[in-house]
């Protein structure tokens, strides 16, 4: 190939190259679009200060990386593990995680109010007037995207480009020190690892850090949490361990699952392990939770049956359930994604749908439909129907009171863009219906 021909050819490639490749920034927003929630009277620690956050990154991480383009005899290629960098995204990582962690806190229900605040208290020794009486300062340690890519670029083949892609890796660690009037009474770091089911290297990023900031608001919460005018209502949970989880990782996923329900809903799970040795082998769902509902729950309590999901018989769309219950009745299923494996995603959303929680369209609710995003906060509309069901007596049928009570909640999230309206019909009904209802 004469040499101006190859020069043509490694020019046009370029310019394909550079097509196929370039992005435009993504948004930076915080993952919680909800509004802040109405918390007087449930938030029991003071307002809260958000500092700016330092960014401790090294320089070179910063710019991301990507392999580089190799000429070929067809062409160009690039392949390799691509990493996120600041151009990726379209602002600062100190401004977009402070955001991000100013909106997730602010929805968490652990402080009375939380702002931005402008001061550093590290680098001052007053405290300035009017300031929240407590204040977060934060560093970033590691904030990036990767994902294994590979792009072919040829002008001689048929569609130019070719590009193939696996799985992106989100990855976190966020250092925080919490200061009240110039003291520090709470430091921690806070990493994830988080394999993002779909999605680019840059989505994958924002997923991590998403889910990085809602455990520090597990941690903030019972670090700072005090006695609520209610007390928590203790909810006894009789566990049928078809997974052999034992007791260790039993009293784990109980104690995970009931920091959720404390911190969204003032419940407190306490729970009793035994081996569910009469499971069914090789049955659906469905007949998991016929087999379930066969066991009494303890006095007002209820009953969590754990199986494995790779020994449940399901056909078609519903193999992707990973979980099914009675809504308003005292039974559930929840699958192990391994055999000693259970999401506490999972056990949370079942147990949620015994108090008459609905399922939403927002993938960062625990009562998404799906357990892509691996949350750890109700949307506002089950937030508040845990709450007004929370002193349900499970050892009798949902009283007047009640029923009317969340059938008003449900009526008024009619229209709202959040739910699909089968799903409140199906809801209405479960409330008038006298006999078993099942939802997955």
């Amino acid at each position: 190939m004469a040499a101006s021909a190859r020069a043509a050819l490694a020019a046009a490639a370029l310019w394909l190259a550079g097509c196929a490749s370039g992005t435009a920034p993504l948004a930076f927003e915080p993952h919680l679009g909800w509004p802040a929630a109405d918390d007087a009277g449930w938030a029991t620690a003071p307002r809260l200060g958000i500092a700016p956050f330092v960014d401790e990154r090294p320089v070179e991480l910063r710019g991301g990386w990507q392999p580089e383009l190799r000429w070929r005899w067809w062409g160009l290629e690039r392949a390799g593990v691509e990493r996120t960098g600041d151009a990726d995204f379209d602002r600062a990582a100190a401004d977009g995680v402070r955001a991000e962690v100013v909106a997730t806190l602010a929805r968490a229900g652990v402080f009375s109010d939380v702002v931005a605040a402008d001061f550093d208290p590290r680098e001052r020794n007053d405290w300035p007037e009017g300031a929240p009486p407590l204040v977060l300062v934060g560093t970033i340690e590691e904030f990036e995207g990767r994902q294994w890519r590979s792009l072919a670029v040829s002008p001689l083949r048929l569609g130019f480009v070719t590009e193939t892609w696996g799985p992106a890796q989100g990855r976190v660690s966020l250092r925080v020190e919490l200061y009240a009037r110039g003291e520090r009474i709470f430091e921690a770091r806070v990493s994830t690892r988080h394999d993002a089911v779909s999605g680019d290297a840059a989505e994958a990023a924002l997923e991590a850090l998403a889910l990085d900031v809602e455990k520090l608001a597990l941690r903030l919460d019972a670090r700072l949490r005090e006695p609520r005018a209610q007390p928590p209502r203790a909810l006894s949970v009789r566990v049928l361990d078809g997974c052999e989880l034992g007791d260790a990782r039993t009293a784990q996923l109980l104690r995970e699952t009931s920091a959720v329900f404390e911190r969204e809903a003032g419940i407190v799970l306490v729970g009793a392990r035994e081996t569910w040795s009469a499971r069914p082998p090789g049955a659906s769902l469905d007949q998991l939770l016929d087999a379930a509902t066969g066991v009494a729950p303890p006095p007002n309590g209820v009953v969590l049956a754990l199986a494995p999901a790779q020994q449940v018989h399901e056909l078609g769309f519903r193999s992707v359930r990973t979980g099914l219950s009675v809504p308003l009745g005292a039974h559930a299923v929840a699958l192990c994604s391994a055999p000693d494996e259970i999401s506490t995603l999972t056990a949370a959303h079942e147990l949620a749908h015994l108090f008459g929680a609905v399922h939403v369209r927002d993938a960062y609710s625990i009562m998404h439909a799906t357990s892509d995003f691996d949350a750890r906060f109700f949307d506002p509309l089950n937030r508040r129907i845990l709450r007004g069901l929370r002193t349900r007596d499970f050892a009798h049928p949902l009283d007047a009171a009640s029923a009317a009570q969340l059938a008003a909640i449900y009526r008024q999230a009619e229209g709202s863009e959040q739910v699909d309206p089968q799903e409140l019909d199906g809801a209405l009904r479960a409330l008038e219906d006298a006999g078993p209802r099942t939802h997955d």
